[in-house]
């Protein structure tokens, strides 16, 4: 027998699933300990070898395939907790990272604006006193007007050292046009420091914008000493247990990379986790027929949201973490602190929920860990939502009468109102929040809701997906039979995916609409013929095969003289004149979709500011056998429990995981308790059962 895995190492639980070869997908779930991630895998890895009568070395050993995704780079980034960076910049230039094109509002949402003059800038990665300036300049055109001062150079890396540099960045002018000064300095700084950990900015983000391939640099010199570390632990870890082959690792752009690899390029892993779920979602979706699927993850902490179009994860170029601007290539993901574990509390007399949360220790007052701060999984226990007896199938009791008197005490008394009138407050607050983000990644982006389907997972989304899937209007709600654990699903069928980009200036001039005569097919054949072939040279080298590789090509655009880009995909490649044309017209129809008909200007001019290419390999692994044939659609409740829906009690059927069917209908109210997550379907709706057993409630 032989196996593929994975796991979400979140920041409650660690979510693994299980492929055997049989395509039988198993899930497990177990506490995430925050000091040792690898014990929460190694825990869910030890369940799932009992339940096949094999030891952990026996199962481990017949394991083809481990990915995962893991937090410890976005972790790093919000405590601020990673390397001593020191930064290497041209002459004049040292002040980039703080001057941050003068943007103070950048990265906050609209609350916040409302009182940026209040705020400040935020901190840099790094203290100004780490910062160094060297003789050097070359032009827009990567000429070298001025060589590099080798000896002021070394100067500046001698001088990093002594002020205990754990890292070191090199961003210089017009890098990515001409790389060789920053390449000689890392070997200037291996010359004086073999161990020192480097990162050119030419590497990382060999692309136009001063200030962002700076700021991109530095976080990645910030996270990568701890990420490599991080990496080499949970190799060793693996391997002593059992594991016989490197772990893969979950990237933001949306496939797996090999984790010895991941300290290189630390920034592409910062969303490693939510990303999984889109890819998930993103399953889900062609399982129901649905190219468009808003994908909803609420988890213990964090509410994420995704967009799939047209059967396509929605890709950003750039992304903002602690106000700070990440120019990488990554899945869009929306954050807010909207868990089972957010903490309620009562402020000016008003209710609030988060976006603080209990975590995973000491976690909700129920779970009798020593919580005393009442959250949402104790208003969904006090509601009668969740089983207290049959929490993650039984294998954890809750404390319902420490939740009842945590609300009581915390909001119901403070309030003047009643236990269940508090915990529905609770409940109805944070799906509003819920409801709110999706609103805001998808009506923002010139989306209806209206026209998406919505999947709904996480130890806590099939919980409330039924109210806030209402609330938008959404087609249909969606909860995927491995709902709790999707975001490792999506890990687990994850390709091996590089990215490849460059910045080049291709112009059709105002006044002219014969694009393919200034915007040259050749010339851009020519591009992305350089950027295949630099993919194919970093995927060789790790042993894939060239025909298992396919390639996705998009080009950025914009109107002249506007200064932010749309990034469009080539349909055909090579092109031809023809085709340049229609990419033309590509640009222009997704420019209106985006910003409302007649708003482009085709006579503006155009200009194709930015090139990337996407090289996917498909990874070996067995085709989950997932169907199941609609036979006996009957589905027989356990019984009855009461549920505080809508200001009043309701007596809702209780299904269990094992009586739901292929074809089969749940008329709500209705409970349906599955091994580690609970689903509710609202009084007013219906749910049915599709052949691959996800639940499918239509909310209208």
């Amino acid at each position: 027998m032989q196996f593929f895995a994975s796991s979400d190492i979140g920041g409650t639980f660690t979510d693994t699933t299980v492929l055997d070869g049989a395509g039988v997908l198993t899930r497990y779930k177990s506490s995430t300990v925050p000091s040792d991630p690898v014990k929460g895998v190694l825990a869910t890895f030890e369940l799932a070898a009992a339940d096949r009568g094999m030891s952990l070395d026996e199962f481990l050993g017949a394991m083809r395939l481990f990915s995962h995704g893991t937090t410890i780079a976005t972790n790093s980034v919000l405590t601020r907790n990673g390397a001593k960076v020191g930064v290497i910049h041209t002459q004049g230039f040292g002040d980039t990272l703080f001057i941050m094109k003068a943007y103070k509002s950048t990265g906050l949402d609209e609350a916040a604006r409302k009182n940026f003059r209040k705020l400040t800038k935020p901190a840099p990665f790094l203290d100004r006193t780490m910062i160094r300036e060297v003789p050097e300049r070359v032009d827009y055109k990567g000429d070298a007007i001025l060589k590099l001062d080798e000896g002021a150079a070394r100067a500046a890396v001698k001088s990093l050292i002594a002020e205990g540099a754990e890292a070191i960045a090199v961003s210089l002018l017009w890098s990515f046009k001409f790389p060789d000064h920053e390449r000689r300095i890392k070997e200037i700084i291996l010359e004086e420091a073999p161990d020192m950990f480097v990162t050119l900015s030419s590497d990382i983000l060999p692309r136009l914008g001063e200030y962002a391939r700076s700021q991109t640099a530095v976080l990645n010199a910030f996270l990568g000493p701890k990420v490599k570390r991080a990496m080499t632990s949970l190799d060793a870890a693996m391997r002593d247990a059992g594991l016989p082959r490197e772990p893969l690792l979950m990237r933001s752009n949306g496939g797996v990379m090999a984790a010895g690899k991941a300290a290189d390029e630390a920034v592409g892993i910062l969303l490693s986790g939510p990303v999984g779920g889109v890819v998930g979602a993103q399953l889900v979706g062609r399982m129901v027929g649905s190219g468009n699927v808003i994908s909803t993850d609420m988890g213990g902490t964090s509410f994420d949201v995704g967009l799939i179009v047209d059967g396509r994860p929605l890709i950003q170029r750039e992304t903002f973490m602690e106000r700070q601007p990440l120019a990488v290539p990554s899945v869009t993901v929306d954050t807010i602190g909207a868990g089972g574990g957010s903490i309620a509390f009562v402020e000016n007399g008003r209710l609030r929920v988060g976006p603080e949360s209990a975590g995973a220790v000491p976690g909700p007052v129920c779970y009798g860990a020593g919580g005393t701060e009442p959250t949402v999984t104790d208003a969904d226990v006090v509601l009668g939502v969740v089983n207290p007896d049959n929490f993650l199938g039984g294998r954890m009791k809750l404390r319902a009468d420490l939740a009842r008197a945590a609300i009581e005490e915390k909001i119901a008394k403070p309030l003047g109102i009643s236990v269940e009138e508090a915990a529905s407050g609770i409940k109805r607050i944070v799906d509003s929040h819920m409801a709110d983000l999706v609103r805001q990644a998808t009506v923002h982006r010139g989306y209806d809701p209206r026209d998406f389907v919505l999947v709904a997972f996480g130890g806590a989304g099939p919980t409330h997906s039924y109210s806030y899937g209402a609330d938008l209007g959404v087609k249909s709600v969606i909860v995927p039979r491995t709902a709790s654990v999707l975001s490792a699903h999506g890990i687990l069928i994850s390709d091996l995916v590089v990215t490849k980009e460059t910045s080049q200036s291709i112009i059709s001039p105002p006044g002219s609409e014969e694009f393919s005569k200034f915007m040259k097919a050749e010339d851009i054949n020519a591009i992305f013929e350089g950027l295949q072939a630099d993919a194919m040279e970093e995927l060789t080298a790790q042993g894939v095969p060239v025909e298992t590789v396919k390639f996705e090509r998009y080009v950025d655009m914009r109107f002249r003289p506007q200064i932010f880009d749309l990034s469009v995909d080539l349909q055909t490649f090579p092109l031809t004149a023809p085709d340049v044309d229609a990419l033309v017209d590509h640009f222009i129809d997704s420019y209106e979709a985006r910003f409302g008909t007649g708003s482009s200007f085709r006579t503006a001019g155009i200009d194709m500011s930015a090139f990337r290419l996407v090289a996917v390999s498909k990874l070996e692994r067995i085709e989950q056998s997932g169907e199941v044939a609609v036979g006996d659609s009957i589905m027989v409740p356990t019984g009855t429990r009461p549920l505080y829906e809508a200001g009043e009690w309701h007596d809702a059927a209780i299904f269990d995981e094992r009586a739901v069917k292929a074809g089969g209908v749940i008329v709500g109210p209705a409970i349906v308790e599955l091994d580690d997550t609970t689903m509710v379907v609202g009084p007013t709706q219906q749910a049915t059962v599709d052949r691959f057993l996800n639940i499918i409630i239509k909310t209208n």
